[in-house]
Order: structure tokens, then C-alpha cells, then sequence
């Protein structure tokens, strides 16, 4: 007895001694490498994370690390304590996260303070969502300019303030933007502005105008206007224009203008809710002037959980839909929209650590992102296993399966793909929508909601509808409808997600009862496999869109199409339940009903695995795989996902548009070492933006690599990045920021790494994380951002899917290669998958030349199962077709 006593105390004097703050230093350093690093991660010094492990180590009497000679790693006292961090920092996640809802945090009130061309466009949306799916958040707006409005969020007065800043072509380099001291800003989007004439005058201008040709006539000036930033453009240039009146309405100046006593200039947001009269036209400027738009707060508010859902619904930029008429005046705005596939999932190790800092770096009760367990604003939505979960699946007496429960590793917002369009919307969007074509586990196309399609020439795409398929409310599926659903595809405005994919198209046209023909503006030999949803085609009806304002996807709204299940509830940022009908034209899937969980915490995913709560959980973490291949109910299977992952630049802003840094940060890619700790043998060093896999149609696995690896290549040389920053136009060093997506903890890992040997180099390179929302705005080629991480899933499998994104028109780099772009439009016109490809190789040694992305890695994705599902043809297309009709009780 006196020994089971002392074995007791002994293990309550440890069980004291240890502390969550401590278990988060040693996953950091694990994963790391080094305690500065960690410190980085983790928001600290580090004489302040050194000093906490030395007190640390004397409590338990034990050494936690050891120097090596490349870097810090821990003991196997350490490592044991790390294996055991996932499952007690969820269990703490729990505890905070129902103590958050328990004495309702995630209420509160909002202050918001905008410029008064953000109202109608972005305001009244906003406040229309959070009023809808966050009624108990109380919300106060009010007008001011930028200045006043930064000012009252400074003094405490609002808690968001939007405001901007105005570049054009010749400064878009110059500086990032700054923020007051204290104050920390989030780009949102960014603007044209544009020149405000009469129809007369345009005539003679053309589609464009210079601020030369504009100077013979009155400018119409006031604060409803952009006129004065021009004024002081002209000046500049050493011109006077002649500035009269002075109107604070958008509506005053279209009126003055179109009475023809002048031009003005009015922003893209300013003309978003207002109808231009017939008299008046809207041009580009040319040179372009543009505004960025920005969402500051005081540093370190953004995890106050009513604010940090409007920062993310704000980067989302559910901006006012115009109608087409309106749009119709003005010119078509051709930038880049947010990747469809970067809103990537989980697929590998998730920092159980405090997050850096993103626009909401910790977690918090509304948006539910990652372990934040200091604090009890943690997510609540990130832990469903108190009082929400399932029993897991169970056979019914008809053999079929009653229910599968799936863990989402991430929050959906929106489950309308075209509004939030992440590869985790496509999984989710595919269980209930359909396409006119479907994708195999090969990436081969298939019949759809089209039985039959036939392409007669280059740019003609005919599709024959089945005359069996319904919608799930009993409608029938018809040609208006699908010719309705991809304009809306096509639209910038209703599907920012989709649109730019649609880009190509002339006509989307109703041939024929049950036909519907696509036309293109030129050749795509990509373009057929977008019409399924793995790329821009999620057919509904016209009447559900219509009867509820293009607000689908909604907890009010839901979704409505063809598929075999029909959405019965979703609450975002929580769940979303599937229930199977008998409307769809196939085979009646096994499954009955589908609950789809959002945990994005890891570590909760585990314990919910571990109860027996889930069936189906998506991108397993690596770091945790050999814990979830342990569990006696799941199995986990792995595949290729065609996911790419890089460093990118863009080359319209300075320090980047000197091909002497680029060359710096390649050298300081230490793309092996990565790799090696990150991916874990799930996942190899990329020499290239394609992977091997989308060659598979012309060369074996190895062959392709061998291709790829052909491509010039940046070894990890920090003498060679010092003496390429020496020989830069920036030999002392200089100071940025990378922001990774808090979707991504393993991004942030390489990002610290990076961050690690630039220093050794005199950069300093501030890595952030930031919600998935910011980071896709960060995306923008007309963002303030410099150097970025491209984390891009090919749902389609083509060899031009990614680095056409990445390279071509309107890319995210500004890069205007003229050899490369027009490479890019040889591909889209060649059908020879040989020859498209060494076309695609022509272009990406180009890129590689100049220096415009620098590969890191191609990753795998695990998926685990229960044991008591079988799931046939597995496969990197598997989650963005009908998935569910490929599952079926085991054995």
C-alpha cells in the first residue's frame, strides 16, 4: 500500500507540474524545428519560450529538447508528452467551447463604420446575413469617410471601420498599405474607378480613356466622388483640370454629368447599387486607377466572436447583385476571382499551437477555427460531440444504411459553391447538386443531367438533357433551367467562386426542348469537364433561385437540385444533414440519410473517431495518421489529390518585381526539409506547378517526374540567396508579410521555415495566419500582398488546370510574359495531349526563369472510414460527383 501511495503522489506531483502551455511549445518545436520558430508560431519571444521549457524541465526533472546539429528536437520524454497534446487540448477545446455556449458568448454587439460607397454594396448584405444567421448579435452602423472612420475605431467608438486606398498602374508597387498604430487592417477587394461621361462624349473616346483626354472637360467633384484623387493624379503630371461643383450623392453627380455639363469619376462599388442613366457612360481609365478596400479593428480585437463573423463574412465580399441591365453600362471587369479550389481541406498536420496572427488567429465560438483553448471564446461549433452526436451507421432490415455520420474538417459559410468556393463546398455541394457531365475515379467524363453531348466544331458545345430528371421538389429538370443556372455560373457578381472558369464562354443557349448549346469565344480543349460540378456546372431551378433573391445556399435558402439527396438543414459553421430521395433519375443509393459535421479542430475529430461518433472523416491530419490507423472501428485510405503547393510572387509590387529577391526567397526554400517533416511520406517535393499525375494521359509516373524535374530548379543555397539579395535593388534587407490559411497550419510550418532562413539573410518575412477568407482575398492580383502561399486542389485532373491559373491571363502574379501567354492560348486550342503538354513545359520553364512561383510539394489526402462502409472506386475524383452512391455496408 505504501507503494501504490508513493506512485500516487509521484503521479499528482507530475500531473501538477505539467501545463497546456508547455504541450503546445513542444508540438510547435517538433514541427519547427527550433525554438525561435516555435516562438514565432506561437506569438512569443524567445527568451520567454526558453525560459518556460527551463522551468518546465525542473518541475518534471526531465530534459523536454535537445540541440542537434540541424536544430531543436525533442527528447522521448518530449515526444511522449506531444503524442498525448492533440487529445488533451481537445478535451480542454470541449470544455471551453461548452462553458462558451453555456453563458452565451457567442452573443455581443457590433459597431460598424463604413465610407459611404460600401453601404449599399457591402454594408446592407452584411447586415441583411448577420441579421438572418446571427440574429443575436446586436449591430450599430454608421457613416463617415476612411480618416473619421479609423479614427472612431482608434478611440474605441466602432469596432470595424472600411475604408481604402487608392493606387494606380504606375504606384501599385510603391508601399503595402499601413495602419495607424495599434490598428490592424484586412484586405478585403479592390475597385476601378471609373471615368463618368456623357454617351456623346464617349463616342468619340472609345472604351478607355487617359486623364489627358478628360482634361478639356468640367470635372465634377464632392465627396460622392473620386475626382479630387484624380485631380492630384493630374497634378502630378503637371496638369490643371478645371473642378467644379461639389455633390455628396452618387445619384447628384450621374445627374450632372448627364445633363452634360461635365465627367466625373465614381467608384466600382459607388455604381454597384445605381442605375446609370441613358445619357451617361462608365469607362476604364488608362492608366487604371483603383481603390483597395480594407476592414480595420484594433489589433488583437478580431477574436471577439460577433466581430470576427463579420470580418469573415466581410472577406467573403457577398457584395449587392446588380441587375444585368445595370451591369450592362458598365465595362466588364475582368480580374481574377478567388480559385475555386483554394479553399483547400486539411490534408495534412494541424498546429495543435496558438495560431500566428490572421484575422481571427484564434479560434472563436461562431467561426470555429482550430484549438484555442487559452481563451473561452473558443469555438463552439468546432466541438459537436456533447449532445450532437451520432450513433454512428447502422443497417436497417432492408440492408440499406440508416444514417452515416461525416467530419467536415472545416466550416462552410455558404453551401453554394459559386459564393464560398472551397474544395470543401465542392464535397458538399456534390451530394445534392449535379452537372450535365460527371467525372470517374479516373477523371473520364460521364452522362449527367445530359445522357448524351456531342462537340461538332472547336467552339460548340451541344448537351441532350434525360427526360427523367427532377429536381428534389418534383420539378422537372429543364433546358431554361440549365441555361438559367450557368449564366448565374458565369456571373461575377451572384458567383464570384465560378465565374472567372466560365470566362471563355460567348453564349449559353436553349437549342431545343431537351438541348442546350455552349459556345465559346475560342478554343478550350479543357473546357468539357467544367461543365460537371468538379468545375462551374451546379444546375438548379430557375424558380427556387428566383423566389428566394439568388440567396441559395443559405440556412433559409438551402439548395435545390438533381441529385440523390435533398438538403434538410443547414446551420453554418455547424452542420448540414442530407436526406435520400426518390426523385433522382439513378439507382437508389444505400445510404438514407448523410449528417455532415464541421470539426475543424483535429484533435476533436480524433475523440469523435475514437467514441465511435463518426463514419466518414475527410483529410485525416498526417501528424495524427498513425493514431487514426490505431482506432479497431476506422481505416484510412490514402490517394494522390493533385493538390499543388508554392511560393508565389507578384511582380507588380515592389520589393517583387526585382527578379534578384525572387531569386533570394528561391534559395531560401528549404523544399526537402519541408517535406520530410511535414508531409511524412504522404506527399513528395514538387519540381514543377503541374503534378505528375495530370500527364498521366501521355506518360507513365516516372516519366513524368522526369519531365517535371527537366523544369530549372532553385536549390536550397543561402549563400546563393545572399549574394542574389547583394546583387538586388534591395541589398539591406527589407520587411514583409505571408499569410498562410488557418485551414492550413501545415502552410504556416513551411511559412516559418522560410521566414527562418531569410533571416539568416536579412529579410524579414512576418508570417500570419489569417480565416480562409482572407487569405483567398489575399489571392487577388490587386492585393497588398507581395509573396504568398498557392494552395491549389485540381478537382479536373488537366495538366493546364493549375498552372493556367497561375500563369495565365488575369493571373495572381501580374505576370505578362507575352511568350508564356500566348503558350497558354496554344494549349487551349491544341487537342493532342502530347503536344499540350510540352506546350505547358515551354511555359513553365519560362516562369521558372523569371522566377514567378517556387514549388514546394505535391500532397496526398487520407480520408478514414468505418469499418462498416465500403466506399468502391476511391479516388482523387471521388468527393465531386454523387460520392454517396458509392458507399455500402462492408462485406
Amino acid at each position: 500500500m505504501h507503494g501504490e501511495a508513493e506512485r500516487s503522489a509521484n503521479l499528482d506531483e507530475l500531473t501538477r507540474a505539467l501545463d497546456l502551455h508547455m504541450l503546445r511549445i513542444l508540438v510547435a518545436i517538433n514541427e519547427t524545428g527550433s525554438v525561435s520558430a516555435a516562438a514565432r508560431r506561437l506569438g512569443f519571444s524567445q527568451p520567454a519560450i526558453t525560459q518556460h521549457l527551463k522551468r518546465s524541465e525542473a518541475r518534471l526533472n526531465i530534459a523536454l529538447v535537445a540541440r542537434t546539429p540541424r536544430g531543436m528536437e525533442l527528447t522521448e520524454s518530449g515526444a511522449l508528452l506531444a503524442h498525448h497534446t492533440p487529445r488533451i487540448d481537445a478535451a480542454i477545446t470541449a470544455a471551453a467551447s461548452d462553458l462558451t455556449a453555456y453563458l452565451g458568448l457567442d452573443r455581443g454587439s457590433l459597431r460598424l463604420t463604413a465610407f459611404p460607397a460600401a453601404v449599399a454594396s457591402i454594408i446592407a448584405p452584411l447586415l441583411s446575413r448577420l441579421d438572418r444567421e446571427f440574429p443575436g448579435i446586436q449591430v450599430e452602423f454608421g457613416e463617415a469617410e476612411p480618416e473619421e472612420a479609423l479614427t472612431a475605431v482608434a478611440d474605441g467608438r466602432s469596432d470595424i471601420a472600411l475604408d481604402y486606398r487608392y493606387t494606380n498602374d504606375h504606384t501599385i508597387g510603391a508601399s503595402a498599405h499601413t495602419s495607424p498604430e495599434g490598428l490592424r487592417s484586412r484586405f478585403l477587394l479592390s475597385e476601378n474607378v471609373l471615368a463618368i461621361v456623357p454617351r456623346t462624349v464617349a463616342e468619340t473616346l472609345g472604351s478607355t480613356a487617359s486623364i489627358t483626354a478628360l482634361l478639356p472637360f468640367t470635372w465634377i467633384g464632392g465627396p460622392a466622388t473620386c475626382t479630387e484623387q484624380l485631380v492630384s493624379v493630374a497634378s502630378a503630371q503637371g496638369e490643371t483640370p478645371t473642378l467644379r461643383h461639389d455633390v455628396t450623392k452618387t445619384d447628384a453627380a450621374l445627374a450632372l454629368v448627364a445633363s452634360g455639363i461635365g465627367v466625373s469619376f465614381l467608384s466600382e462599388l459607388a455604381l454597384a447599387a445605381t442605375a446609370l442613366p441613358a445619357e451617361v457612360i462608365a469607362i476604364e481609365l488608362q492608366p487604371k486607377l483603383r481603390r483597395r478596400i480594407y476592414a480595420t479593428t484594433i489589433d488583437g480585437t478580431a477574436d471577439t466572436p460577433s466581430i470576427a463573423v463579420a470580418l469573415r463574412l466581410l472577406a467573403m465580399r457577398e457584395v449587392a447583385r446588380k441587375t444585368s441591365s445595370d451591369r450592362a453600362a458598365l465595362p466588364q471587369h475582368s480580374q481574377l476571382q478567388r480559385a475555386r479550389f483554394s479553399t483547400p481541406p486539411f490534408t495534412h498536420p494541424v498546429t495543435l499551437t496558438e495560431r500566428h496572427d490572421l484575422r481571427m488567429r484564434t479560434s472563436n465560438t461562431t467561426l470555429a477555427k482550430g484549438a484555442r483553448a487559452s481563451t473561452v471564446a473558443v469555438a463552439a461549433s468546432a466541438l459537436l460531440l456533447a449532445g450532437c452526436a451520432s450513433p454512428g451507421s447502422s443497417t436497417g432490415a432492408d440492408g440499406n444504411i440508416d444514417t452515416i455520420t461525416v467530419a467536415l474538417p472545416g466550416s462552410l459559410s455558404s453551401l453554394y459553391v459559386g459564393a464560398e468556393s472551397g474544395i470543401l463546398n465542392y464535397y458538399i455541394a456534390s451530394i445534392t447538386q449535379e452537372g450535365l457531365v460527371s467525372l470517374d475515379a479516373d477523371g473520364a467524363l460521364q452522362p449527367g443531367l445530359a445522357e448524351s453531348w456531342e462537340q461538332p466544331d472547336d467552339l460548340t458545345y451541344v448537351y441532350e438533357l434525360r427526360d427523367d430528371a427532377m429536381f428534389q421538389d418534383g420539378t422537372p429538370v429543364t433546358a431554361d433551367d440549365v441555361v438559367f443556372s450557368l449564366e448565374q455560373a458565369r456571373d461575377e457578381t451572384s458567383s464570384p467562386g465560378l465565374s472567372y472558369y466560365l470566362g471563355g464562354v460567348d453564349t449559353v443557349e436553349k437549342t431545343g426542348d431537351s438541348e442546350v448549346t455552349v459556345t465559346l469565344t475560342a478554343p478550350d480543349s479543357a473546357f468539357a469537364k467544367n461543365m460537371s460540378t468538379g468545375g462551374a456546372a451546379f444546375i438548379t431551378s430557375q424558380k427556387f433561385w428566383e423566389e428566394n433573391n439568388g440567396e441559395v445556399g443559405t440556412s433559409s435558402a438551402l439548395l435545390l437540385g438533381s441529385g440523390p439527396y435533398k438538403v434538410t438543414e443547414f446551420v453554418p459553421d455547424s452542420h448540414v444533414n442530407f436526406e435520400r430521395v426518390d426523385t433522382w433519375w439513378g439507382e437508389l443509393p444505400e445510404v438514407k440519410n448523410i449528417e455532415v459535421k464541421f470539426i475543424p479542430d483535429e484533435g476533436t475529430r480524433l475523440l469523435a473517431a475514437q467514441s465511435g461518433d463518426i463514419d466518414i472523416a475527410f483529410n485525416v491530419p498526417l501528424a495524427q495518421s498513425t493514431q487514426w490507423e490505431d482506432l479497431d472501428s476506422m481505416r484510412v485510405d490514402y490517394v494522390n489529390d493533385l493538390s499543388y503547393v508554392g511560393v508565389y510572387f507578384n511582380t507588380a509590387l515592389a520589393p517583387f518585381d526585382d527578379p534578384k529577391v525572387r531569386e533570394a526567397f528561391a534559395h531560401s526554400v528549404d523544399r526537402t526539409t519541408i517535406v520530410d517533416k511535414l508531409l511524412r511520406g504522404h506527399g513528395e517535393v514538387a519540381t514543377a506547378i503541374a503534378t505528375p499525375e495530370s500527364l498521366a494521359s501521355v506518360y507513365s509516373a516516372d516519366d513524368a517526374r522526369d519531365l517535371l524535374a527537366s523544369i530549372p530548379q532553385y536549390d536550397f543555397d543561402l549563400d546563393a540567396a545572399a549574394k542574389a539579395l547583394a546583387a538586388s535593388d534591395h541589398p539591406d534587407g527589407f520587411e514583409t508579410d505571408m499569410l498562410f490559411p488557418s485551414t492550413g497550419p501545415q502552410l504556416g510550418s513551411a511559412a516559418q521555415s522560410l521566414a527562418e532562413n531569410l533571416s539568416k539573410i536579412g529579410i524579414t518575412l512576418n508570417v500570419r495566419e489569417v480565416p480562409i477568407e482572407e487569405w483567398l482575398a489575399s489571392l487577388e492580383p490587386d492585393s497588398s500582398y507581395g509573396v504568398g502561399l498557392m494552395w491549389y486542389f485540381s478537382t479536373l485532373g488537366d495538366p493546364s488546370e493549375v498552372s493556367s491559373y497561375m500563369l495565365g491571363e488575369f493571373n495572381i502574379s501580374n505576370y505578362g510574359n507575352p511568350e508564356v501567354l500566348s503558350l497558354f492560348e496554344r494549349v487551349g486550342a491544341e487537342t493532342d495531349p502530347a503536344a499540350r503538354i510540352d506546350l505547358l513545359i515551354e511555359a513553365e520553364v519560362l516562369q521558372a526563369e523569371d522566377i514567378i512561383s517556387v514549388p514546394l510539394w505535391w500532397g496526398q489526402s487520407a480520408t478514414a472510414f468505418s469499418k462498416n462502409i465500403d466506399m468502391s472506386n476511391y479516388s482523387s475524383f471521388a468527393f465531386i460527383s454523387s460520392w454517396p452512391t458509392m458507399l455500402s455496408p462492408a462485406g
